[in-house]
């Protein structure tokens, strides 16, 4: 008899484990966890309401079952948006955790001013100088076909920003344009007007460095006003008056 009473328990514990995980997945299905208030976090530069209208649809979904590869490729399809995670709020509160792409420069072009950030992708078109500034990149012709969102894939851009996401932010500051040629050489012009002739290079970090300390010495401090140049494609810099 004791064969018997092991199936009887047997049979007992499995049919107890299946109503169990039936009920908790209908549970988890129910109502209680439909999605009722969306938030959203990690803003600057977009409105929290571009961000609502492209989870529009969300609201009414199961917070714990929802597809969160399907909203996240709607969020990033935004030009500004770098990065999306979601953070779940029991029972019914959903938070969108955006991380935003960052302007770098600036690209002028006949119609209007490109908002481009360090991996240059197009973000924004401005019809009027933004609030902020930015670098200006010169020398740089862009198809008129290309839109936000889009990396511009720019040989001359890509030398350009190499520049910038290099220098040291206290140098990024003082620098009004950074003119590229056809062969990458590179031309910076100081927001007082100063011409700076870098010449052409795979890494700019010890000769934007030095620049930067040259600019801020207090030697050349007494004399910038006369300045018309500083020539750093020698070994050395020579500085025009």
């Amino acid at each position: 008899m004791e064969p018997k009473k092991m199936n009887t328990s047997f049979l007992y514990v499995a049919v107890l484990t299946i109503l169990l995980s039936l009920g908790l997945a209908l549970f988890l299905r129910s109502s209680a966890f439909a999605i009722q208030h969306v938030t959203v976090e990690g803003l600057s530069l977009i409105s929290e309401n571009e961000i609502l209208k492209l989870s529009d649809g969300i609201q009414g979904q199961n917070l714990l079952l929802f597809d969160r590869k399907a909203l996240q490729y709607k969020i990033s399809l935004h030009p500004l948006v770098q990065s999306v995670e979601f953070r779940r709020k029991l029972p019914n509160s959903l938070i969108i955790q955006v991380s935003e792409r960052i302007p770098a420069a600036l690209v002028v072009v006949p119609k209007g001013v490109l908002e481009v950030d360090s991996e240059g992708t197009f973000l924004r078109r401005l019809e009027s100088w933004p609030e902020k500034d930015y670098p200006v990149i010169s020398g740089i012709e862009l198809p008129d076909t290309v839109g936000p969102g889009q990396n511009l894939s720019n040989a001359l851009l890509k030398a350009a920003l190499q520049l910038v996401n290099q220098a040291p932010p206290n140098l990024i500051a003082q620098i009004g344009e950074v003119h590229v040629n056809a062969v990458e050489q590179i031309t910076l012009f100081l927001r007082g007007g100063v011409e700076v002739r870098l010449g052409q290079a795979n890494d700019w970090k010890d000769k934007s460095n030095a620049l930067y300390q040259l600019i801020s010495d207090s030697g050349y401090t007494s004399i910038q006003q006369g300045v018309r140049y500083i020539d750093f494609t020698a070994a050395k810099p020579v500085i025009g008056r």
